[in-house]
């Protein structure tokens, strides 16, 4: 059984707060909700298959490789004297950096991204654990406790004595035939996508945004020929193709494919509007143009500002995200796209 879906995914962001502040990224961990420094975190994905050594400290729940290193998977509810669970396959990892040091934390869930305004942040007094929080914000109703990563960071070095057992510590994590199966595919695609990730950097450097229904998109300004005003267009249905191909058009007498992303994705049909655009793609081999609600600005991305979020459609189309200006963009990669076999048999 297959299921490649690393992403968290599903993070809203917040109209701007009036009040200066920084953002958050929001997780939960036995019902209570916790907030980390979305600058100091560099990746998120679903639980995968993790190592476990024979004697490990008890707050490691396992190890797993990131960008080809080990780190320990931290189990806040050890650390906070919470009652140890079982997680399950909707678990998610978030690996972080603080000090030049990499480590990450499970949770139950990670539900959303907020700006935090710095004065409705209070100390949290008289608590035996407040040394793990920078404080507490009252959130619809709820508190949200800001993690300090770098306390919590010293008291691994300072209790790393204390061992668990490779029996006990797989007792925390689902281990029925299946659930082992999908944590193992998981963390076999993650191993696999690394390397070409590591090969890709330089498509993401200078690109464009466009947007298709609610959804942001960023491309590589190479893969673009040109762009060109949907009310300019006429469509001509094919027959007998899929309904993620809106039509052929004739742009400068040339016919031109044009591909519904939204619809490609499993989505609603997207609906042409004022500022409707084909995206036509730079390609020898393929005559293809993307249908997009409205063209963006320009950006230059550094890669290393690209969250890596990994995403993989169950056809196996990939893509990463980045988060610029509290808004998220996927980045569509053209090859990939391209070499995706519903394309050649549309």
């Amino acid at each position: 059984m297959q299921e490649n879906n690393l992403v968290a995914g599903g993070l809203n962001f917040p109209e701007e707060i009036e009040t200066a502040g920084e953002n958050y990224t929001l997780i939960e961990v036995s019902s209570k909700k916790y907030a980390i420094k979305t600058q100091n975190i560099l990746e998120i994905i679903k639980v995968i298959e993790m190592d476990c050594s024979h004697q490990m400290p008890s707050y490691i729940l396992g190890i797993i490789d990131f960008e080809r290193a080990p780190i320990g998977v931290i189990d806040l509810r050890e650390i906070l004297g919470n009652d140890r669970v079982v997680y399950d396959l909707n678990a998610k990892i978030v690996v972080i950096k603080v000090n030049e040091v990499v480590i990450s934390i499970i949770c139950d869930s990670v539900y959303d991204i907020k700006k935090l305004p710095k004065n409705k942040i209070q100390k949290i007094p008289y608590q035996q654990e407040a040394e793990f929080f920078d404080g507490m914000y009252a959130d619809e109703n709820e508190n949200v406790y800001i993690l300090n990563i770098e306390n919590i960071l010293t008291y691994t070095r300072e209790n790393s004595k204390k061992f668990i057992t490779e029996q006990d510590s797989r007792k925390y994590l689902v281990n029925d035939e299946t659930s082992k199966e999908i944590l193992k595919s998981r963390r076999d695609f993650l191993t696999k996508i690394v390397s070409e990730i590591q090969n890709t950097k330089a498509l993401y450097d200078k690109g464009v945004t466009f947007s298709v229904n609610d959804t942001k998109y960023y491309i590589n300004m190479a893969s673009v020929r040109e762009f060109y005003k949907v009310n300019k267009s006429k469509f001509i249905k094919i027959p007998n193709t899929k309904d993620y191909i809106y039509g052929l058009t004739n742009i400068k007498g040339e016919y031109i494919t044009v591909l519904d992303l939204r619809r490609f994705f499993n989505y609603p049909k997207t609906q042409i509007k004022e500022k409707s655009t084909i995206i036509i793609i730079n390609s020898d081999e393929f005559k293809l143009g993307i249908l997009a609600d409205e063209i963006g600005e320009s950006m230059d991305v550094d890669f290393d500002e690209i969250i890596q979020n990994r995403l993989s459609h169950q056809d196996e189309t990939k893509m990463m995200e980045f988060v610029k200006d509290n808004e998220i963009y996927q980045v569509l990669d053209i090859e990939k796209l391209l070499q995706d076999e519903r394309l050649t048999i549309a």
